[in-house]
């Protein structure tokens, strides 16, 4: 096809093209002039000891205060060497590395060591060290038998069985960060909020329901990161964030599609649109009455809408989710049941169940999302029978809900946890041994656990892929699980900055975030 134009379209042409060319010269002159970001956080900071982290708010600082053996390149999931000079399986169980010298642990705490990677990971995988809980991320290890030093600066991992997928969970992820040994020792409980690492940043500061401060950290071997400093802020409200970000006070934010939309038009403001691999999704607990019954379980799967609720709280720009995984993840369930609202059907189960005035309370976030969709919730479950109390907490009350002997005493919750590319990753949080901790449903299945297992050691991805499905298949049969989106993310940042992160947009790289034009 070709085009004429005129001279006047040229001219016109010539202009747009100059204003652009000017506009690029100021982004890039903007980013140039500055020294230090702040990036909104929705969780507060907790924990960025690599084994006790409470989620991808704590990791993605993790990930620029430690160094791993390898790391995941910029914007990208393939793997480069971080702290290893040299990596190697060597057979289906072992994997042989040997470390760059020179790297120094912050504080004085000396030099890296094949001890400390022996540490690190053996903490996490094998026993904790003494006078602290084993960690909620044991099961990126699974199959850890022991890491072997062979000199001062080699190692050996070896597994009990071959393990599918792991240098991108393990190895190459938070759980593959390295701490230094004396000073995790020496620090105990002190080393969640005063890490020792000899990544790119050092968390200099942090505090309670403010986040913390990132510098760059002059002793880092590796390659220099673009700012001398990063305040990782906590704003659990989207419309605060909103806000900051008007102001100036906030650089880069990611953000519900109702609070985003509206950002599209303001000058310096680049928003833009990417796919998740969070997942959401409506849990009822399984060993409280009556939902210790599966008729009233699939009664309120039946009473429900999901594409109302995502309408409601997405404007309809939030995908359905059918079952665990999302499309983007191996495993996914292509042909899970899509449940269809049936009142008639929902009011015969709960009266089969002897449930006749049927009363429940609704956990939730307290975030205008979780809201919307609550309150359609309760008016559709109202249709049916059921009186839905809806309960929003704050962060810290809503977190720790199903945690121990408090998790017997929910009803139903609204849950969204965050995903990688693994599906045994985002299966771990419902084998029997996170009942209490983050298995929420309290659902206790040897057979789900077994496929779990028998995932995490095939090799062979056919086989994998139809275990994972099978997994997903003992889900939908107890009814305990309304899924409802993997959602979308809508990233907020000015335009002169370019974030960085592995694909999925959940797991941050900041020590990567640049200019937008560099």
């Amino acid at each position: 096809m070709t085009s004429q134009f005129d001279r006047r379209q040229m001219l016109a042409g010539a202009a747009a093209a100059g204003l652009a060319g000017a506009l690029e010269s100021q982004s890039t002159a903007q980013a140039q002039t500055k020294s230090n970001i702040a990036v909104r956080i929705d969780r507060d900071l907790d924990a960025i000891d690599p084994a006790y982290r409470t989620g991808p708010w704590d990791g993605n600082v993790a990930r620029t205060v430690f160094q791993r053996l390898v790391k995941q390149k910029p914007n990208s999931a393939e793997l480069e060497n971080d702290a290893a000079a040299e990596i190697t399986q060597t057979s289906p169980t072992m994997i042989d590395f040997r470390l760059k010298p020179g790297q120094m642990f912050t504080d004085g705490y000396g030099e890296m060591t094949a001890e400390d990677v022996k540490f690190s990971f053996e903490r996490i995988g094998l026993a904790p060290e003494p006078g602290r809980q084993a960690g909620p991320y044991k099961g990126d290890w699974v199959y850890l038998d022991r890491v072997e030093t062979t000199g001062q600066y080699a190692g050996r991992i070896v597994l009990s069985k071959p393990r599918a997928n792991l240098f991108n969970i393990a190895i190459g992820d938070v759980s593959g960060c390295i701490v230094s040994k004396k000073a995790t020792m020496e620090r105990g409980i002190g080393h969640n909020t005063k890490p020792v690492g000899s990544g790119p940043y050092q968390l200099v500061s942090m505090e309670k329901q403010k986040g913390g401060v990132l510098k760059r950290n002059a002793a880092f071997t590796g390659a220099k990161p673009f700012f001398d400093e990063i305040a990782v802020r906590f704003i659990s409200d989207p419309k605060t964030t909103e806000l900051a970000l008007r102001s100036g006070e906030l650089d880069f934010a990611v953000l519900p599609p109702s609070v985003a939309e509206p950002l599209r038009g303001v000058s310096g403001l680049s928003i833009t649109e990417q796919p998740s691999i969070a997942y959401l999704w409506i849990g009822m607990n399984m060993e409280k009455a009556p939902l210790t019954d599966l008729r009233v379980r699939q009664a309120i799967r039946l009473g429900l809408d999901v594409d109302q609720m995502l309408l409601a709280a997405y404007n309809g720009k939030a995908p359905r989710l059918n079952t665990l995984l999302p499309p983007q993840i191996l495993g996914h369930w292509k042909n899970a049941p899509v449940y269809k609202r049936n009142v008639a059907e929902a009011k015969k189960l709960l009266q089969e169940a002897g449930q006749t005035n049927l009363k429940l309370k609704l956990l939730i976030l307290n975030q205008p999302v979780y809201q919307n969709m609550a309150l359609v919730a309760r008016a559709l479950l109202q249709e049916i029978g059921v009186t839905l109390e809806v309960d929003a907490q704050e962060g810290g009350t809503y977190w720790s809900a199903g945690k121990g002997d408090t998790g017997k005493n929910l009803d139903l919750f609204l849950l969204r946890f965050n995903g990688k590319h693994d599906p045994n990753f985002i299966m771990q949080w419902f084998v029997p041994t996170q009942i209490g901790d983050w298995n929420w449903q309290r659902w206790s299945s040897p057979e789900f656990e077994k496929l779990f297992n028998d995932a995490a050691a095939e090799l062979d991805q056919a086989k994998r892929v139809q275990e994972v499905v099978e997994a997903q298949k003992l889900m939908d049969k107890t009814s305990a699980f309304v899924w409802l989106t993997n959602e979308v993310n809508f990233l907020a940042h000015r335009s002169w900055l370019k974030p960085s992160a592995v694909p999925g947009w959940i797991d941050w790289q900041y020590d990567s975030f640049g200019a937008a034009t560099s």
